[in-house]
């Protein structure tokens, strides 16, 4: 009878080639971000505030400008005008 082992995984995760496809898949998400806020810009805050930082199995991709969700997504600006967003955290996910 076959056995698996309980921990194939964690093995597996830790593995250098799929540690290393994680990140680059990281990486190339965050250019598709970056792009994407490039798309329409003011200052290029927004699109250079994509950070990836690499764990030992995973990565997290995230913006560090304050205003990120109402750039995202949406907001109205002072004269009540409705600016759309830019959508830069869905190009990463696509």
């Amino acid at each position: 009878m076959a056995e698996v082992n309980r921990n194939l995984d964690s093995y597996i995760a830790h593995l250098p080639e799929v540690r290393a496809e994680v990140q680059a898949l990281a990486e190339a998400r965050a250019e598709r971000m970056r792009a994407a806020a490039e798309s329409r810009r003011l200052t290029g805050d927004f699109a250079g505030s994509f950070n990836v930082e690499h764990g030992a199995t995973d990565s997290v991709i995230y913006s560090n400008d304050p205003n990120a969700l109402s750039k995202n997504y949406g907001h109205t600006a002072p004269d009540g005008t409705f600016i759309d967003g830019v959508h830069a955290f869905e190009a990463g996910i696509s």
